[in-house]
């Protein structure tokens, strides 16, 4: 069997990925243009992809090409219509990151809510010494505790914050596609006019892209802290930039965007360096733990494929 991953710098250098395809001959590419697909999936049984995206027009020069095994949970780069077309399965990992995810989003949080950075450079800077004041209480932050914590998404990630935006003495709503008795569901418009805090972690679909709009984020509390940790598309980033500009968003968290890396044409460009904003390279799905957990459930993906499996399949009935 022959195994091709096709952008492994997006990773992690730090694991070895052949030692979970013992079975395979794996060839791996840092990274892979769009140009570039067609060619390097030929003669493969199996590509590994995270962000690389399948179209019909790649399918078309894929000669021996039966699994694609994307390294996330969302699939939303890859044509689930033309893989059926062509007769190649699809397989995601589910649930791997949820723990991962939900560390860094309440991270995030506490960022933002603790205005820790400036805190940190005051020390840093020498400032603390020179006031000669035992303390300093400047800027102001607020408690986390009795804030209303709005979840948009309650899969795994969405109840992993939930747990821990509960511990910390937070109120905690959700707005859920089918709701649930586990939680308080709420509409996603009341759910923005509540919330104090809202993190978003559901997927990227034609109902959700564009989910949290500018007349939407009108409808928020003054100073809302809104973190985003699903799709960038979710937002409507102008909208977010403009909101994060006036104050209405007091502060902003953001780990995905509409295009990665983003440049300087993005939105966000201008609000980067913002001492309320804190924007990561999408790698809170990423802790050491948590890709090992994705590659142990790739490998388990790809053995139940040929065995005539269908372990976590998602080109069957969708």
């Amino acid at each position: 069997m022959r195994i091709a991953v096709l952008d492994a710098a997006t990773l992690g250098e730090d694991i070895q990925l052949e030692e979970f395809f013992p079975y395979a001959d794996v060839i791996k590419y840092p990274n892979t243009a769009p140009e570039e697909v067609p060619k390097r999936i030929k003669g493969f049984d199996v590509i590994i992809i995270n962000k690389i995206k399948i179209t019909g027009e790649v399918l078309d020069q894929a000669d021996a090409l039966k699994l694609i095994c994307v390294a996330a949970t969302g699939y939303d780069n890859i044509d689930l219509a033309e893989c059926r077309r062509h007769g190649v399965a699809v397989a995601n990992v589910p649930g791997y990151s949820s723990h991962s995810v939900a560390q860094v989003t309440v991270a995030t949080v506490l960022f933002l809510y603790n205005r820790i950075e400036s805190y940190r450079n005051f020390v840093i800077s020498g400032d603390y010494y020179a006031s000669k004041t035992a303390n300093r209480l400047v800027p102001q932050y607020r408690e986390i505790y009795g804030k209303t914590w709005g979840i948009i998404g309650y899969g795994g990630i969405g109840k992993e914050v939930a747990k821990a935006a509960e511990a910390l003495g937070c109120r905690v709503i959700v707005n859920k596609r089918v709701p649930t008795a586990e939680a308080e569901c709420v509409e996603i418009d009341e759910l923005c006019r509540r919330s104090d805090i809202i993190s978003i972690h559901c997927p990227l679909t034609q109902d959700t892209r564009g989910l949290i709009s500018r007349e939407r984020i009108a409808t928020m509390k003054d100073g809302v802290v809104l973190v985003n940790e699903a799709r960038g598309l979710v937002l409507d980033e102008e909208a977010v930039r403009d909101a994060v500009l006036s104050g209405k968003i007091g502060g902003f968290g953001c780990d995905v965007y509409s295009t990665e890396p983003f440049g300087p044409d993005h939105p966000y460009e201008s609000i980067k360096a913002l001492e309320n904003v804190l924007l990561t390279p999408h790698m809170a799905w990423g802790a050491y733990e948590s890709r090992v957990r994705c590659f142990k459930i790739i490998s388990e993906n790809i053995i139940s494929h040929f065995n005539g499996g269908n372990k976590n399949r998602v080109d069957i009935n969708k």
